[in-house]
């Protein structure tokens, strides 16, 4: 067992490559163990969310927090490192307006960012919408595999609908 330190597809990621290892490569358990326990510490696993409501009354933000955010427009980018989920950059405009940004500035470190293969996770966006993200990463990175999946229970129930992610494994451990 190797404890992934994050959520959703993010673990996807890493069972996937522990897979192909020991498919392909024939890697003895406690050697993909090994490998996937220091693997875990490049992973970007990240959320832009439309609207705070779902994290206010998970309590992860105060009602005043979530109503000034929804005011303003405000779309928190959830990060998820050492296996808890905290608040990066905040994006200001409409969740359709924004996706542009934020997929751009997460992949925009090309050189550090293992182009095998990429998810976007979504909790319920429209799929017209999701298909779009989709294809501005295609058009950002050479990805071999761009996969599109429908997020977990955690994402889903802390985050609520219209959150969409962009996760991948990076060369270099985040900061």
């Amino acid at each position: 067992p190797v404890d992934t330190a994050t959520l959703s597809t993010g673990m996807s990621l890493l069972a996937l490559e522990g897979a192909e290892m020991a498919k392909e490569e024939g890697m003895t358990g406690a050697k993909i163990q090994q490998y996937l326990t220091e693997r875990r510490e490049k992973l970007d696993v990240s959320f832009l969310v439309e609207r705070l409501d779902y994290l206010r009354k998970g309590g992860r933000c105060s009602a005043v927090a979530a109503l000034g955010a929804n005011m303003l427009s405000l779309r928190p980018c959830i990060q998820v490192k050492d296996g808890k989920m905290g608040v990066g950059k905040k994006y200001r405009g409409k969740f359709e307006r924004v996706l542009p940004s934020y997929v751009a500035e997460r992949l925009s470190n090309g050189d550090d960012i293992y182009l095998d293969r990429v998810f976007v996770t979504h909790a319920g966006c429209d799929p017209e919408l999701v298909e779009s993200v989709a294809e501005m990463v295609r058009n950002t990175l050479p990805f071999k595999e761009v996969l599109v999946t429908r997020a977990g229970c955690t994402v889903s129930s802390h985050c609520g609908a219209n959150t969409l992610g962009v996760l991948f494994v990076r060369k270099t451990p985040l900061n």
